[in-house]
């Protein structure tokens, strides 16, 4: 969706951000509502003068692509014959993959109850269903 903003030259907010106004200011100056108008307003006007390459926003196609998506590649360590883990901890309380795609192990986890040192190293892959952090040596 393409935004039109009362005939504001994007050149000229890049010309007062050069100068050292503030995102506020040149809001108030412009008559603009949101800090987002400004930064809009300013990326444009860096596209305009050919300083960043052109970027387009818009979506042509609203509907859903109907293709599979492809299965990630499985990084298998060649010395694992599918052995059972050395060491099995069993939580309380289970981890989740959280909305940013992170999983949260905490220090009494990774510490306290797994034995590993501040600055370990790990290689992470996958077995089957388990995702696997088996520690290496640093790398420097």
């Amino acid at each position: 969706m393409q935004v039109e903003y009362k005939n504001i030259d994007p050149k000229l907010i890049v010309n007062e951000i050069r100068n050292g106004r503030s995102l506020e200011s040149v809001q108030k100056l412009f008559g603009l509502k949101f800090k987002s108008e400004v930064q809009d307003l300013y990326l444009r006007g860096l596209m305009d003068l050919g300083e960043i390459p052109q970027v387009a926003f818009n979506k042509t196609n609203s509907a859903p692509m109907d293709r599979p998506k492809p299965e990630p590649p499985v990084a298998r360590s060649p010395d694992r014959n599918n052995a059972k883990p050395a060491t099995l901890i069993q939580t309380s309380n289970f981890r989740t993959i959280g909305q940013s795609g992170s999983i949260t192990l905490n220090k009494a986890l990774l510490i306290e109850q797994l034995g590993f040192q501040v600055g370990d190293f790990f290689e992470i892959f996958r077995e089957d269903d388990r995702v696997v952090l088996k520690k290496v040596a640093a790398s420097d």
